[in-house]
This record gives structure tokens, sequence and C-alpha cells, in this order.
């Protein structure tokens, strides 16, 4: 039996196989629930999401074209579309590390393999349903942003039950830095590790002493977290600010290389690699980063034109010291057309896009290429579609065309 009343309560199945749709509907009609929407696509989910309030999702990884599970918890959390009142359960067919590190990423609740049974689900949705009602008061004041209060119901939740002590400790940490009492959570964090050795409370800890610009002491916590624990892939992220702040820009390469190494699909971590490699000059890096940026911005909430416009730059930085291979204009034309298509209508974009595209021409000794964008590029400033360029880039354009 479900601990408590399901009747009350909505579920979202998102599934794009029909006979799993079937089948997971037919185990929470038994469980109990009345409310059950269905979504064969991470789209029409999103859509449900903006409109409607769930208790329960449950998503599958694979959904076919568009957004994949992992994307779609990306947007869900971005974007706030689900409380932490709510239950989020990933379903997948997959145990590769990339799947498994991407999810752990977003934080489903938790995620459960194909196949299972009804029994094995029950007792999943069981266990994860009791803790989200124990720790109802805490998500409400977590949804609010009121961290002193979910600081005080985090509390009173652990004196009555002592197996939710780790889950509320961590709360209680993560709302104090919230609040910037960054030295009443290192004590709640070196409290903790004194008696078990979390590597939650280690990433709390490291974090701690970012936050308080004790930047060495940060830089060890997090690297003694990502000896202790493959995992915490986030933590190189951290490192690899600290190393930037500290002028280490090519060892915050490294720790980046490592991290997109263990977990590729996070987006974020793509574009910062892309700027660090930029900032040191190893375009060939950041080529290759912001390539795999404009990759997944297809189906991702990060979908923005600098995304694009990144990846023509590190091309056109290629450009600098040697022509385009046909392999890199290739790219180079890929993305343009990209931007084209989506992204096209922006006086700014169009600048910044024909001055790539007159770049690369002229790196490629193409001169009458780069003087009919050069052209067109005008004509589109005088109708009012596009910015002009700027004065050092029509003195630089019109040397090299008289040249």
């Amino acid at each position: 039996m479900a601990p408590h009343d399901l009747s009350k309560k909505k579920a979202l199945i998102i599934e794009d196989m029909a006979e799993a749709r079937i089948m997971q509907r037919k185990m929470l009609t038994d469980f109990g629930f009345n409310s059950i929407e269905i979504a064969m696509k991470a789209e029409t989910a999103v859509e449900l999401l903006q409109n409607q309030t769930f208790d329960l999702i449950l998503s599958d990884y694979n959904l076919g074209k568009g957004k994949d599970g992992q994307q779609l918890l990306e947007e869900v959390r971005h974007s706030k579309l689900i409380s932490n009142t709510a239950t989020y359960l990933m379903v997948t067919a997959e145990t590769s590390i990339e799947m498994v590190m991407g999810a752990i990423e977003y934080q489903p609740d938790g995620y459960i393999t194909k196949p299972f049974s009804q029994a094995l689900l029950q007792r999943r949705l069981n266990k994860l349903l009791e803790t989200k009602q124990k720790l109802y008061a805490v998500n409400i004041a977590l949804d609010n942003e009121d961290y002193e209060a979910a600081i005080e119901a985090a509390k009173v939740v652990m004196e009555n039950n002592p197996a939710l002590k780790g889950k509320c400790e961590r709360i209680i940490g993560e709302s104090l830095i919230e609040l910037k009492s960054y030295s009443k959570a290192l004590s709640l964090f070196n409290h903790i590790l004194k008696n078990r050795k979390m590597p939650w409370a280690l990433f709390g800890k490291a974090k701690a002493y970012f936050f308080m610009n004790e930047l060495e002491k940060s830089e060890q916590s997090f690297r003694q977290l990502m000896l202790d624990n493959r995992f915490f892939v986030s933590a190189y992220d951290w490192l690899a600010k600290i190393l930037v702040l500290q002028g280490r820009p090519e060892d915050a390469q490294k720790a980046l290389i490592e991290a997109v190494g263990k977990s590729p699909k996070n987006i974020l971590r793509q574009i910062e690699l892309g700027h660090v490699s930029t900032s040191i000059k190893d375009y060939t890096a950041a080529e290759m980063a912001y390539r795999r940026s404009v990759f997944l911005a297809r189906h991702s909430c990060y979908n923005t034109v600098e995304v694009y416009l990144n990846h023509l730059q590190s091309l056109v930085f290629l450009s600098s010291s040697d022509p385009l291979s046909s392999r890199q204009r290739e790219l180079f034309n890929n993305t343009l057309k990209k931007i084209h298509d989506g992204f096209f209508d922006d006086p700014d974009t169009r600048a910044k896009t024909y001055g790539y595209d007159i770049d690369v021409h002229l790196a490629d000794h193409d001169l009458l290429g780069a003087q009919d964008i050069f052209e067109h590029w005008l004509k589109e400033v005088d109708s009012g579609l596009s910015n002009a360029p700027t004065k050092r880039q029509t003195l630089m354009y019109k040397s090299a065309f008289e040249g």
C-alpha cells in the first residue's frame, strides 16, 4: 500500500514509447493516482509544467528527437518549473557513466533503470514520496526562498526523524550559504566531516571557503573532493573558477577538460572551457568546446546567439594564423546558417556575423568575397537592418580591399 492517499496527487509521465507509457500509466493508476497527464516529448512536458503543478514527474531519459531527459531536467531546474515539493524520478534504459553523471548533475530525486517491476517502482516511489511529505514545510520555505524558515523547519524534521538528519543538515548548510552566513556554514560542515566523510559536506566547506575569499583552502577542499568522489563533477567547475582568479588559466583549462571528459553534456561547462581556452590563445581547444556548445544548444534552455557567435569567433582566431581547412570552413558555414535561421533579426548580431564572415574571407585571400559581404552589410546598415561596422573595421577592410 502507498504511504498516503495518492488520489488527490497529480502525476506527469514523460515517455516517447507507447508500450512504456501504457504500462507506467497502469502502474500509477494501481498505486492510487487519479490525475495522470502524458507527454510524448520534452517540449510537450515543458508546456504542461508551465501551466500545471505536479506532485510526481516520471521522465524517461531517451525521448526520441529533440530534448532528452537530462536537457529537460536542466530546463525545468533553470526555469523553476517544478517546486521542491514535487518528486522527479528519471527513468532510463541506460547505465552509461555519461548518463549517470549528467542525471546526477541536475539532481532528480532518484532514477530507476528499465525494465522495472511494479513492485520495485512502488517501493521507490513510496520512499521518495514519504520523504517529500516529511520535508514538506522545509521545501515550501525553499520554494519561497525563505532560507531562515527552511533552517528552522529542517531542525524540527531532524528532531522528529533521525533518519533524515543528513538530508536536513545538508539543507541547513546550503541555506546558510544562501544567507551569506559563511562562517556558520563552515562550522556546520566541519562538524559533520568530523563524524562522517560526506562528499556534500566537503563540497559545502569548499564553497564556504570560496565565498570567504580563502581561495587556497577552497582549492584544497575541492581537490580532496575530486579525489574522494568522482560524481561531484561540479567541483571541477569551482576549482576552475579559483584557478582563473589566481591567474592560473592553463590549470583551469586542465580542470575543465577533465570535467567535460566525465560529463560532456553540460553546455555551461563547455562554454566556460571555450572562454578559458580563448584567454590562453588555445584556439583549437576553444573551437572544439564552442562546437560542442553549438551542438548542445539546439535543445538547451541556454540556446542564445552568444553560443554561436563564440564558435564563429574561435574559427576567426584560428584563421588568423592559417586559412581554415575545408572541414573548418564547413563548420563555420554551418554555424553561420544557424545564426541566419534563428537570430538574424537582431542588428547587433548581423553586424558581428558580417564581421566574422569578412575576416574569414580575408584570411583565405578572397578579397572579392569579402568586399561583396562588406557592401551588402553597408546596404543593410542604410536600411536599418544591421548595426554599422566599427571605425577600426571600416579602416581595416578598406585598406585590405585597396591593398
